[in-house]
C-alpha cells in the first residue's frame, strides 16, 4: 500500500502540469483564432481602403485632364505692376 500512495503522489504533480500545459494551450489557440480574425478584418478594411485610394485617384487625374484641356481665360489687369 504504500507504494501506491508514493506512486499516486508522483502522478498528481504530473496530471497538474500536463492540465496547466493544455490550459496554456488552449488559450494559445484561442488567442490564435481572436488574431486570425482580426487579420481578415484588417484584409477587408485595406482593400476597401485600396478601392477608394484606387477611385480618388481615378477622380483626380479626370479634373486634372480636364483643366489642362480648359481653354485658358486671360485674366484682367488692375493697371497695378508686379515687382
Amino acid at each position: 500500500m504504500p507504494r501506491l500512495v508514493v506512486l499516486a503522489l508522483l502522478l498528481v504533480p504530473g496530471a497538474a502540469a500536463a492540465q496547466s500545459v493544455d490550459a496554456r494551450l488552449n488559450e494559445l489557440q484561442r488567442s490564435i483564432a481572436a488574431l486570425s480574425q482580426q487579420i481578415e478584418q484588417l484584409k477587408v478594411q485595406d482593400q476597401q481602403l485600396q478601392q477608394r485610394m484606387e477611385k480618388m485617384q481615378k477622380g483626380f487625374e479626370q479634373r486634372i485632364e480636364r483643366l489642362e484641356k480648359a481653354p485658358v481665360k486671360p485674366t484682367p489687369r488692375t493697371g497695378r505692376s508686379r515687382h
